[in-house]
């Protein structure tokens, strides 16, 4: 009883907690993997010159599905495709002659996997044989070598273009442009600093100036609304029917003014009296002694006249 007690002591359950700590940290480690340590496999081995991106753990499939894994990577310097790889795979798999191992890509970032091609004959491969091995192109690869045959006929197109341009580039015209262009540039440079002038010394003033006129004006409009324009209308209507009263009164013969414009008879009558005054006055001037007599002692028809 005291060795049972003994065994099971504190010590025994750590180390147990631990052993079964590491074992469950395998099988999840292979598990995520993609490898069943409890699946009977079979092992194969494939020789191949490169294997870019290829790891161990990666993927084999057929049609898509995974049936084994990559289970080692050797590389043996002395064989003419030193790279061999360890295939483990279900062991339910039946693996013919003529079966191609084709490395490809899985996806756009590079990752690698392992297509099974399974052969056509009916004879069936051993545990550790050697499948014959294949590298396919990947997608980058792909568009790489179908675009550089016409990247490459199109380059001395490209170069003669390139040439070309350099020559227009380099020509007189063109640095004539780019020497017209730069003092454009100065030009509107100048004339920037010129705008950011007025603007900053004569806008301010006529702004100033112009709200002063906007005040006036507002003032303007309120005196203008405050004015009784019915009446003024009024007033105004009066004047002119006024004028039109004058106007008719000067155009007829019933009154002194209208007389006086309208008829012949009292024009030519005052014209005549005009004129026989100017030609009095001109007479008066030329013989001012036939209307007028002045003596100092009198004349001789006054004296006899106070004799009598």
């Amino acid at each position: 009883m005291e060795t049972k007690k003994k065994f099971w002591n504190r010590e025994t359950k750590i180390g147990l907690a631990v052993a079964c700590a590491i074992a469950m940290l395998y099988f999840g480690i292979n598990f995520l993997k993609g490898i069943n340590i409890f699946t009977p496999s079979s092992v194969f081995y494939v020789k191949y010159d490169r294997v870019d991106g290829l790891v161990k753990t990666s993927h084999v499939l057929i049609n898509g599905f995974q049936v084994g894994h990559v289970s080692d990577i050797q590389f043996d310097y002395t064989k003419e495709a030193p790279i061999i790889l360890e295939l483990t795979v279900d062991k339910q798999l039946v693996v013919t002659r003529g079966t191609v191992a084709e490395v490809y890509e899985t996806g756009l970032l590079g990752d690698k996997a392992i297509q099974l091609h399974l052969g056509k004959g009916s004879e069936v491969c051993q545990y550790g044989d050697t499948l014959e091995g294949a590298v396919k192109s990947g997608m980058i690869a792909q568009v790489v070598s179908e675009l550089i045959p016409p990247i490459e006929a199109m380059m001395p197109t490209i170069d003669s273009t390139i040439r070309s341009v350099k020559n227009v580039v380099e020509s007189e015209k063109v640095q004539n442009i780019l020497s017209n262009t730069e003092a454009a540039t100065k030009n509107l440079k100048t004339a920037s600093a010129k705008l950011n002038n007025i603007m900053d010394n004569d806008v301010p003033p006529i702004m100033s100036d112009a709200k002063r006129i906007t005040g006036n004006l507002d003032k303007i409009t309120s005196d203008i609304s405050k004015v009784d324009l019915k009446n003024t209308l009024t007033e105004v209507q009066q004047t002119i029917d006024n004028l039109k009263l004058v106007t008719n009164k000067f155009n007829s013969t019933d009154n002194t003014i209208g007389l006086l414009l309208n008829d012949k008879q009292l024009y030519y009558h005052i014209d005549s009296i005009a004129s026989n005054a100017n030609a009095l006055i001109i007479d008066l001037k030329a013989n001012p002694k036939r209307y007028v007599h002045f003596s100092v002692f009198g004349s001789k028809e006054k004296k006899e006249q106070t004799k009598k």
